[in-house]
């Protein structure tokens, strides 16, 4: 009972997680859509590549304007959406590996002629140079190069991204907390005690992965979230709630032991949240099935005691098909045996396989 209770308090801790990691992600990516935050990103791991001063006559000044003058680049801020608030609102959110060689490569090119490795860029004429030697007049080997250059830097782009998008999704997780009232002590608690609730929330997450993949739209956040509300779990504010901390939300060392709880509630819970939406689906199918019918047992293929797994070991085993057994001396009372075990006239050729296999199989 213990273990029951137990289980279906963390299943339903997980369905809350989830859903509210769902809603604190959809936000922050709409935040960075608004914001234009992948192009900057974009724009600043290029200007890195490409940036530098150039040092030999007729010098390249910008590289990077002159990239982004290019029929590759081009495109593909043409097919880019466009931002509201964000400047750069034409500039792409994603680029290629393939199509920054071809951008280099149409850049190198000034009319009839090639631009000279001294007059590019520093960043970009050491990372060309060898190249260019090592190429030995292999244009695919070339660009195979400057591929490599683009996925190493924009593996660190997307690092930075990443630790700017955490730390949006810690702070609108903990403005989720406070406006919904969604302590994760409290929530706890609640399940701990009421049967009932535990009851409906397994339910609840019952549904959800029986659904597929995690909803990813706001109307689907905001029916799971009404959801959970029906459920009785102890989130959102009322008339009480509300007057009790009006009078000392300024003044923390008024707060008490219950309102000081709440708080920290709150922060566990906008730290549960930056885990993520998809690490809190991906531990309720862990756990529904486990509350459902215990463990899920191996098929026969990855089951070590089956027939199935003795017959793909045999078939595996390299002298599987040069085994030659030598048949067994025909003693009398093994005579007698295969006498007993030869099927009579009139019984069927898969009857008379079956009986023979077994026979051996008793005789051994």
């Amino acid at each position: 009972m213990l273990g029951s209770q137990a289980l279906e308090t963390a299943i339903g801790l997980a369905l809350l997680f989830f859903v509210a990691a769902t809603a604190a992600s959809t936000i922050v990516e709409v935040v960075a859509r608004l914001l234009g935050k992948r192009s900057k990103n974009l724009e600043a791991g290029i200007e890195a590549m490409l940036g530098g001063d150039a040092t030999g006559p007729n010098a390249l000044t910008d590289a990077v304007e002159v990239f982004k003058g290019t029929s590759v680049y081009s495109a593909a801020c043409a097919a880019a959406g466009k931002s509201f608030i964000a400047k750069n609102a034409k500039n792409p959110s994603y680029l290629s590996a393939k199509a920054f060689a071809d951008g280099v490569c149409e850049m190198l090119v000034r009319g009839d002629e090639v631009r000279a490795l001294d007059t590019l860029p520093v960043n970009l004429q050491k990372r060309l140079r060898p190249l260019a030697l090592e190429a030995r007049g292999d244009l695919i080997s070339i660009k195979s190069g400057l591929e490599r250059w683009f996925d190493e830097t924009m593996q660190r782009t997307e690092g930075a991204y990443k630790r700017w998008a955490t730390s949006v999704l810690f702070v609108v997780g903990l403005l989720l907390a406070v406006g919904g009232n969604v302590s994760t002590v409290h929530v706890a608690e609640q399940l701990w005690q009421s049967p009932v609730t535990r009851e409906a929330v397994v339910d609840a997450a019952s549904k959800v992965v029986s659904q597929g993949a995690p909803p990813s739209q706001l109307n689907n956040v905001a029916a799971t979230t009404n959801q959970l509300q029906v459920l009785s779990l102890p989130i959102g504010w009322d008339q009480t709630q509300r007057g009790s901390w009006h009078s000392v939300w300024w003044e923390p060392w008024k707060w008490g032991p219950s309102r000081t709880g709440t708080f920290a509630g709150w922060l566990l819970t906008a730290l549960l949240i930056m885990l993520g939406a998809p690490f809190w689906y991906d531990l309720l199918t862990r756990l529904v099935p486990l509350r459902s019918s215990g463990t899920r047992p191996p098929v026969a293929a990855d089951d070590p005691a089956s027939a199935t797994r003795a017959g793909l070991a045999s078939a595996r085993s390299p002298d599987a098909g040069t085994r030659v057994v030598e048949p067994a001396p025909a003693t009398p009372a093994r005579r007698s045996r295969q006498r007993a075990s030869s099927p009579p006239p009139g019984r069927d050729k898969a009857q008379a396989s079956l009986a023979t296999a077994l026979g051996a199989a008793a005789t051994e």
